[in-house]
């Protein structure tokens, strides 16, 4: 029997066995990660929610910061029984589980995938490992003023970056991708950007007691794969897989191999 899904929550379900909590960016939904739904049919229960003001899901009444998505995912994960989960959380997601973890504890999880993100977004003196483009905290909360303004204009650039270099822009995924940013509400997701941008999980990596797998794309354009060396140094029982000819979605574009290594390390655990 399935366990309800939290209010108002909108919410893929598949498969039996020890769940996979996929958590999906800043501005997409849960559909971008369809290519992973196959994992239920190897042993695994697939759960990926529309976060709080992302795709079918309302944002209220959960406040338009890292902490009210991350209070949204102690809902749902507390509906579900059996096995701890793991968290797969891609960009955005990552935070929003690494905010889970830090002020929910790991009681109910058995390990965390952060796909393609940093600890950090931001640049600073004494952090190299933000934004590819070197962009400090100034610029990320200037930027989110020029979002809200002109949304429509971001759109597009924003799902160019979610692939390497050189992508089709005219392919299934990169319209996909665009339609469905455009269809945000920009001042949620400029407010939530803002929080974002000043999250700083550094120290909650560094104290992290379960397993963690930092999966890159090789071209990346929004962050090196040095982060994910970094992240797996940083984090007490941490690793790091790279992903060839993938870029800031690598589930997306290379979904064999990122799904390979999902299972492999759900399976060690």
């Amino acid at each position: 029997m399935r366990e309800p899904a939290p209010p108002g929550a909108a919410l893929t379900d598949l498969g039996a066995g020890r769940p996979l909590v996929f958590l999906h960016g800043w501005s997409v939904d849960r559909s971008f990660f369809a290519a992973q739904e196959s994992l239920a049919r190897d042993g695994f229960r697939v759960v990926a929610p529309d976060q709080p003001g992302h795709g079918d899901t309302p944002l209220a009444p959960r406040p338009a910061t890292m902490a009210g998505l991350a209070d949204a995912l102690a809902d749902l994960i507390e509906g579900i029984s059996g096995s701890p989960a793991v968290l797969v959380g891609w960009s955005m997601g990552a935070i929003v589980a690494l905010d889970y973890l830090a002020r929910h504890g790991t009681g109910r999880i058995a390990g965390l995938v952060m796909v393609d993100m940093s600890p950090k977004v931001v640049n600073a003196p004494d952090w190299p490992h933000g934004l590819a483009g070197g962009q400090d905290l100034a610029g990320a909360l200037e930027a989110a003023d020029r979002m809200e303004g002109d949304w429509p204009l971001y759109a597009p650039r924003i799902a160019r970056a979610m692939f390497a270099a050189g992508s089709d822009e005219a392919s299934p995924h990169m319209a996909g991708a665009t339609e469905r940013i455009a269809a945000r509400d920009p001042a949620v997701m400029a407010a939530l950007w803002r929080s974002l941008v000043r999250a700083d999980h550094r120290a909650t990596l560094a104290a992290l007691p379960v397993p963690l797998l930092a999966v890159a794309g090789a071209h990346s354009q929004l962050y090196s794969p040095a982060v994910a060396d970094w992240i797996a140094a940083a984090a007490p029982r941490g690793r790091a897989q790279i992903i060839a000819a993938a870029g800031h979605a690598p589930h997306i574009e290379q979904p064999a191999t990122f799904n390979a290594a999902v299972a492999g390390f759900a399976r060690s655990l």
